[in-house]
């Protein structure tokens, strides 16, 4: 099912405010076959938590969270169903299902916001198990390699700045890296502890070079209030975006750790401190089926699920431009278009 067409005052409002909330959009059967499939997984892997039963929806323990790593393939990726704490993910992203449940549904969406025939359709899985896409080889995407495939599988050890044109991915893997699935579904348990003061989790995705642009969080069940909704601080994609760039220009990389203060950090830039002083962040809520569209340099984080008996159950996905849209040399030059460059003229023309 497609998503109608985002009208010119949806637009102008995604461009100032870097995120736009659509209600309810999805196919509800769609969402209620998600839901059923994650009650399955669930029960499969922490069969004490029952769907029925809010009383045991509680923490996931060290020796769970322990037990559930254990999981992890022996030819790569991240285990199928993990957890820790209040929150638990599963790894279905390059399934049909949720292929068909956001991306594909928002494909045309994606087009009209980043440009006809410019965006990497999210193919999924082959016949193998295996996702094949293009990806831009930066240090974080290296990294995210490292972190989520287990092993080095013949890939760099460090970023070459250069395109992968059939980068292959094992089932769990980090499919968000070539395009080709989701991150699989991303769920919050209720009682969520407070915050810690300054919002240490709000961070920026990613590096500020690179091919996604746009991104969804797209809930498969009922999300009040409170619930652990999609956080974000509008506009400040619009404030992050020129100072990552300018701190690449100067040298610096989204990984350089080893830097008392990194202007292109994604949790601790100077610019996010002064975001997180004079803005207030924003829950994003809504019915089943509803998405979030975002610009990718947002600030956002988590949020808090305040409730007693709802789990936040959500995927999210980033649209990738295609590398003949984007070239090598232009993933890594700021100079030309700023934050809008390489969006649709309907975005760069927008109020």
């Amino acid at each position: 099912m497609a998503i109608e067409l985002l009208t010119t005052d949806q637009i102008s409002r995604f461009k100032r405010d870097g995120y736009l909330v659509l209600p309810g959009v999805l196919d509800a059967d769609l969402c209620r076959r998600a839901r059923d499939q994650l009650w399955e997984i669930a029960g499969e892997h922490l069969p004490r938590m029952k769907r029925d039963d809010p009383a045991t929806w509680g923490p996931i323990t060290e020796e769970e969270s322990a037990r559930l790593a254990e999981g992890r393939p022996e030819g790569g990726g991240d285990a199928y169903f993990s957890g820790r704490g209040q929150r638990f993910f599963v790894r279905n992203g390059g399934e049909e299902l949720l292929l068909d449940l956001a991306p594909r549904a928002l494909w045309e969406v994606a087009e009209q916001l980043l440009g006809q025939g410019t965006v990497v359709w999210p193919a999924g899985l082959d016949a193998t198990g295996t996702a094949t896409g293009p990806a831009f080889m930066c240090d974080d995407a290296v990294g995210g390699l490292v972190s989520h495939v287990g092993h080095a599988m013949g890939y760099p050890t460090e970023g070459t700045f250069r395109t992968e044109p059939a980068l292959r991915l094992p089932a769990t893997g980090p499919l968000w890296l070539n395009g080709q699935g989701t991150r699989g579904l991303y769920c919050t348990l209720p009682g969520s502890p407070p915050p810690a003061p300054g919002y240490p989790g709000a961070h920026s995705d990613g590096a500020c070079y690179g091919r996604i642009r746009l991104q969804v969080s797209a809930y498969i069940d009922d999300l009040p209030p409170g619930c652990g909704g999609f956080t974000v601080w509008p506009g400040s994609h619009a404030r992050i975006w020129p100072e990552q760039w300018e701190a690449f220009r100067a040298g610096e990389k989204h990984t350089d750790k080893h830097l008392a203060v990194r202007r292109a950090g994604g949790y601790s830039d100077p610019v996010i401190g002064r975001i997180k002083d004079d803005t207030g962040p924003v829950d994003c809520h809504g019915p089943a089926g509803t998405v979030v569209l975002w610009h990718t340099k947002i600030l956002h984080m988590a949020g808090l699920n305040l409730s007693t008996d709802v789990i936040r159950q959500a995927t999210i996905y980033g649209f990738l431009k295609t590398p003949e849209s984007l070239p090598d040399p232009l993933v890594v030059d700021p100079t030309d278009g700023g934050i809008w460059r390489d969006w649709s003229a309907e975005v760069r023309e927008a109020a």
